[in-house]
């Protein structure tokens, strides 16, 4: 699939949660928005909301990220009315926040259905009476990232998905039981870098290594493999022979020839499944393959470099403006990545619009319960209440998501701390006092929905505004 990526903001029932909050929806005439936002009622947080305002300052000064290395912003989704917002337009290190924006793009991109697809072929004489395969078995990689054994499944990833084991089971239905050849990894779906330019020295053990096709995430005994390509082939050679597949050659790499006849093609878990994992656990290999896989969906080329437009037109088509971002990778573990509190509440606030924003919701962590907040603001107003992505860097703590207040209006909230270095235990205890502040306040203004008619309903391309009258609808989807 190619040409520009397009993003689906369409959906008639716009910022509706559905059934988990139950909270109705009244939508305001296009006039009346435009009335309230020339006489600047949505610049300022109101005198109700002082409260909470002060409670976020009073954290600031006492945790001692007041300065100007912290950009919060907090926007009211449901009274479509700012909470809170200091230093909000200052480009900051988001770290691992940046998934958020790797998530947009696979979304608009693909959509949640979306699997990727990993292919067996046959290569050489056909399989004669006593099923021998006089050739070689070619496993093809396009970008799944999740393509792994059974046993990785159950204790790592906590997922069904493509196996290994699932392969060798088709290949001996194929009257398959003896392969004179080897099995050969193609991983030229994707560029040859394994890793990110724009990492500091040591990053990659967090990562990697990258391979259109790899097998447990490159992982072998809690280490990164050098060769994925290899290593993917090698465990797919070990699946065979436990399905008792006799295979006489050493596993490799190679290119498939046109010749190859497909024996099995496995596609993976849902998109919907592969962003649950990423954004709970903070999945950095997942984020980095998923944008290798943009850029070779929609650019033509599997690379970092090339699948960053994806992430730059998803942003431009939430109307995120340009020079407010620097995007260098898919998962946010480059020191030169940027990005502003507005602009990822701006995101969040746009995702919320859409009819599919329970599954984007129900892909990031929740406090207090599951994920990489799992031990974070347990017993609080906040638990099993905010949803939201964690980032961390040894310059940059930062929490974006959402929480639901006292009185029921569910809240956008970014928040950037960055210092070199940064106190990580610090930072993080007040993003969940802001955050637990957010969940016990009872926020002003009627429950009211951005004004639908001026939504486009149709797709639209990432160069253009998601909204017909631009940039200045801010209620819900433009903080």
């Amino acid at each position: 699939m190619g040409g520009t990526l397009t993003a689906q903001m369409l959906p008639a029932r716009a910022g509706v949660r559905g059934t988990s909050r139950g909270a109705r929806a009244v939508v305001l005439p296009l006039l009346l928005v435009i009335a309230a936002l020339a006489l600047g009622l949505a610049l300022f947080p109101t005198p109700a909301a002082a409260g909470v305002a002060d409670r976020i300052d009073e954290v600031l000064r006492s945790s001692g990220f007041g300065g100007s290395g912290t950009g919060i912003y907090v926007w009211d989704l449901d009274a479509a009315l700012p909470v809170y917002g200091r230093n909000a337009d200052t480009m900051l290190a988001p770290a691992s926040n940046l998934k958020l924006v790797t998530s947009a793009a696979a979304v608009f991109g693909w959509g949640f259905e979306h699997r990727f697809t990993t292919g067996l072929y046959a290569a050489g004489e056909p399989v004669d009476a006593q099923g021998t395969l006089f050739g070689d078995l070619y496993l093809v990689g396009r970008g799944d990232p999740s393509l792994s054994t059974r046993a990785y499944q159950k204790d790592t990833l906590e997922m069904k998905t493509a196996s290994f084991e699932t392969f060798a089971r088709q290949v001996k239905r194929a009257g398959i039981r003896r392969i004179e050849g080897r099995v050969l990894g193609d991983a030229s779906w994707f560029d040859k870098l394994t890793t990110i330019p724009t990492w500091k020295n040591g990053l990659h053990l967090e990562c990697g290594p990258l391979s259109a096709l790899s097998g447990d995430q490159g992982l072998e005994d809690g280490n990164r493999v050098a060769a994925p390509a290899t290593f993917a082939a090698r465990l797919m050679t070990q699946a065979l022979r436990k399905a008792g597949i006799t295979v006489e050659g050493k596993p490799g790499t190679g290119k498939l020839p046109e010749s190859a006849d497909l024996v099995d093609q496995q596609y993976s878990a849902s998109l919907r499944a592969v962003l649950k994992r990423m954004n709970k656990e903070s999945d950095n290999f997942f984020a980095e393959m998923i944008l290798k896989g943009l850029g070779k969906d929609h650019y033509g080329e599997g690379s970092t470099s090339v699948g960053t437009r994806a992430s730059k037109d998803a942003l431009h088509a939430l109307g995120v403006r340009t020079g407010t971002y620097v995007i260098q990778d898919g998962s946010g573990l480059s020191y030169g990545n940027r990005m502003t509190a507005q602009g990822l509440v701006k995101l969040l606030g746009a995702m919320r619009q859409r009819d599919d924003f329970e599954d984007f919701y129900d892909s990031l962590a929740i406090a207090g319960k599951d994920g990489t907040l799992r031990d974070r603001m347990r017993g609080t107003a906040a638990a099993g209440n905010a949803h939201a992505k964690t980032g961390t860097l040894n310059i940059a703590i930062c929490l974006s998501g959402y929480v639901t207040s006292a009185n029921d209006h569910l809240v956008a909230f970014a928040i950037l701390m960055n210092d070199d270095p940064i106190d990580w235990w610090r930072a993080m205890k007040a993003q969940d006092d802001i955050v637990v502040a957010l969940a016990k306040a009872s926020l002003p203004g009627a429950t009211v929905l951005t004004v639908t008619p001026v939504l486009r309903q149709h797709s639209v391309s990432a160069r253009e505004p998601v909204h017909g009258v631009g940039g200045g609808l801010k209620p819900g989807v433009q903080p």
